[in-house]
């Protein structure tokens, strides 16, 4: 039979819900499906059937912070194909089928958090951010710089905080390149702590930093085993966040701190007197899609003022392939279709999405192989126009 690939409606939610929970190797609950269904756009929300739903995708819509302001994103969560229907190209039309809605909705950029690094490079996404994983043990997590930003730790009920999160999230997501936009059914999603959330763990603290009466910083943390996860953890600026990790570091009892998720250059190990106990490891995080590669470059600002070509190569999204000319500066680009004359840097759209938001230089890529310079001293001006002062993150988990 023919496997067709199409939107759901709303009555067949719980069953594309079971499929994809399925497809991870778990059973779906009805508390489960019913939380899923809180945040889900039914029409933005794909499947594959062949008689019952044999995989999944659905698509968020946000945006996200890029140089200079933001952009329409469209953020890919829920990708499976059952075990059965492997390597029948289910995944590949479902992916398409998104991207091309994405194209009509207007949105440049699409986004996603890979479970396996090997899928999406042929669907055009490169690794955009980067993020640290933290083991400390407290015996050793003292301060050698002690953070003062004025005010105080105290703790919030789930109610409070489930309040509090989106508020300070969008305050802060400005300043911080690579930040989605999320959108208070998110974090009521993110912040349910219903007990298959856990993993063994306990349910959510909520501690917030009070400054100039209002929350100035947020940490939801978990203990497990004497041992503290901190799993969300956002302040106002840096020593806001110091005083987050000082209150983490102190709790009585513990024995190890652990954080997830952090950016690459969080200045918080600059600040530890014995920095070699703090465990680091870090794995790619979001991978990035220019959706629309003329509106994608239009969209974000430049370091300073500068012209480059690109030959942008892209197999999956044809309307994408070809040359742009971009002319950018601090105050806003121009970007024109160009001739194979004119070519300074030739490369795959992935890796024009790896480097977009200024996670990796396009001179680091051209020594992986990646990207070609066909004009000498191009890959220093591609490097200067797309820096950026902090690493792009992001919090989705």
């Amino acid at each position: 039979m023919d496997i067709e690939i199409r939107t759901i409606s709303a009555d067949e939610f719980g069953r594309w819900e079971a499929a994809g929970t399925r497809a991870f190797g778990a059973h779906a609950t009805d508390e489960a499906i019913e939380l899923a269904r809180s945040f889900a756009e039914i029409d933005r929300t794909f499947a594959g059937f062949d008689g019952g739903i044999v995989g999944t995708t659905t698509t968020r819509t946000s945006a996200i912070t890029i140089p200079g302001g933001w952009a329409k994103l469209g953020f890919v969560d829920g990708v499976t194909v059952l075990p059965t229907h492997r390597r029948r190209g289910i995944m590949t039309r479902m992916m398409g089928a998104q991207l091309c809605q994405m194209r009509e909705r207007g949105e440049p950029l699409a986004a996603l958090s890979a479970s396996e690094s090997l899928i999406y490079e042929r669907f055009g996404f490169g690794i955009a951010t980067w993020a640290d994983s933290w083991k400390i043990p407290r015996v050793h997590a003292a301060l050698e710089i002690a953070p003062d930003a004025g005010g105080r730790a105290e703790f919030v009920s789930d109610c409070e905080a489930r309040a509090e999160w989106p508020n300070l999230h969008a305050r802060v997501r400005g300043d911080r390149v690579g930040m989605v936009h999320y959108d208070s059914a998110y974090w009521g999603a993110a912040l349910w702590d219903a007990e298959y959330q856990r993993r063994g763990a306990s349910g959510f603290f909520h501690v917030a930093y009070r400054r100039g009466g209002r929350v100035a910083g947020l940490v939801s943390y978990r203990i497990r085993e004497r041992t503290v996860l901190a799993v969300f953890l956002l302040g106002e600026d840096a020593e806001v966040e110091a005083e987050l990790w000082r209150y983490c570091f102190g709790i009585d009892l513990m024995s190890e701190i652990h954080g997830f998720n952090q950016p690459t250059d969080d200045p918080l190990p600059w600040r530890l007197k014995d920095p070699r106990r703090l465990e680091r490891s870090k794995s790619d995080h979001m991978w990035l899609r220019l959706v629309d590669v003329r509106a994608a470059l239009e969209a974000r600002r430049y370091a300073e003022r500068g012209d480059i070509s690109f030959r942008v190569h892209d197999r999956f999204c044809a309307w994408n392939d070809g040359v742009y000319m971009l002319e950018g500066g601090p105050f806003g680009a121009v970007c024109k279709p160009g001739g194979m004359n004119s070519v300074d840097i030739e490369l795959g759209v992935s890796d024009l999405a790896a480097a977009y938001l200024g996670g990796v230089s396009f001179s680091t890529l051209a020594r992986a192989g990646r990207v070609k310079e066909l004009t000498t001293g191009a890959l220093d001006v591609a490097d200067r126009l797309f820096r950026t002062e902090r690493q792009p993150w992001s919090m989705e988990l």
